[in-house]
């Protein structure tokens, strides 16, 4: 079994179930469980964990208990916490806790901006994200920004890549971190993906540049590669693919959409790039994910178990 921190880690993982999946549950889920996943998953190995949403109570309840979340936490130095902040409220009230970065959202496609955040791209460039920038430098906390629909708009279709470029470049002067380039709906294709990623690192920004892949029509694990083998080192996932519905998605079964984090773990280890992770331990995280969840989720791993496990079978086999 692989030990955390037994090899160097060439990806880093970002697991966003503990704010996008256990937010979609309609039912209560405890801040007791809640803080148990963040735990879990920081045990297994892994070092960036997106924990919570700062959104109005009375919008999403399921986020209420948010600094509940982050003060529960027995944080380590090595993990770094991401809460969501839609707005300058929610920013202010991710600086007054434990969080280490604040990620903020703006889509490529004005349409989804305004479907999705109810604003308009302008707005939001110019006077939301500032705010919200400000507030978080001003409270010492790194920044993460998505852009969203940067492979294509359900409402509008394609997107300019040219808009994309636009928007890392404003991000990446306000002074992001980390700018992620989303397939909101799942309509990415691995050729797409070279080319934006590409145009996009190209740019020489300064900020990291990560991924964050919808498994809606299967292309999920291929994307992610495709993103690898252009250079993308920080990738998006979700324990056992929990997470609720995107903005602007036909409604699925709750869990039908992020990559699972242990299926690209298990397949970036498969290919000789370390993760940092203890799959084993992953897949503790995974079975408690989805007895949260109340419902089969759609890890591969969960279902099928390691490929050294089968190995191992493979080889007493052959001994009788």
């Amino acid at each position: 079994m692989k030990k955390v921190g037994e090899s160097r880690q060439d990806v880093t993982l970002v697991d966003c179930g503990p704010r996008d999946g256990l937010g979609a549950i309609s039912r209560e889920v405890a801040t007791v469980d809640k803080i148990r996943l963040i735990n879990c998953l920081v045990e297994a190995g892994i070092t960036k964990i997106d924990c919570i949403a700062f959104t109005h109570p009375r919008l999403i309840p399921q986020n209420s208990d948010a600094e509940k979340v982050m003060d529960g936490l027995k944080k380590r130095q090595e993990v770094t916490y991401i809460g969501l902040a839609p707005s300058e409220v929610a920013c202010r009230r991710a600086v007054l806790t434990q969080v280490d970065e604040v990620l903020t959202l703006v889509a490529a496609s004005e349409a989804f901006n305004h479907s999705a955040l109810g604003l308009s791209t302008k707005i939001l460039l110019n006077k939301t994200l500032p705010a919200i920038f400000e507030t978080a430098h001003d409270g010492g906390k790194t920044i993460s920004a998505y852009i969203l629909t940067a492979f294509g708009c359900p409402y509008s279709g394609s997107v300019d890549l040219e808009k994309v470029l636009e928007i890392a470049s404003r991000l990446a002067f306000m002074g992001a971190n980390e700018i992620t380039l989303v397939d909101s709906t799942g309509m990415a294709n691995p050729i797409q993906v070279k080319k934006v990623v590409a145009a996009v690192t190209e740019l020489g920004l300064g900020a990291d540049i990560a991924v964050h892949f919808h498994d809606t029509r299967g292309t999920g694990l291929v994307n992610c590669v495709a993103a690898y083998e252009e250079g993308i080192r920080i990738f998006d996932t979700a324990i056992a693919g929990f997470s609720g519905t995107p903005f602007g998605a036909h409604k699925l079964d709750m869990g039908f959409w992020n990559v699972p984090t242990e299926d690209l773990a298990h397949l970036f280890e498969q290919m000789g790039v370390s993760t940092g992770v203890d799959l084993e331990r992953l897949l503790e995280c995974g079975a408690l994910a989805e007895r949260l969840a109340g419902i089969r989720l759609p890890s591969h791993l969960l279902r099928a178990g390691l490929s050294s496990e089968l190995a191992e079978i493979g080889e007493q086999l052959k001994l009788r």
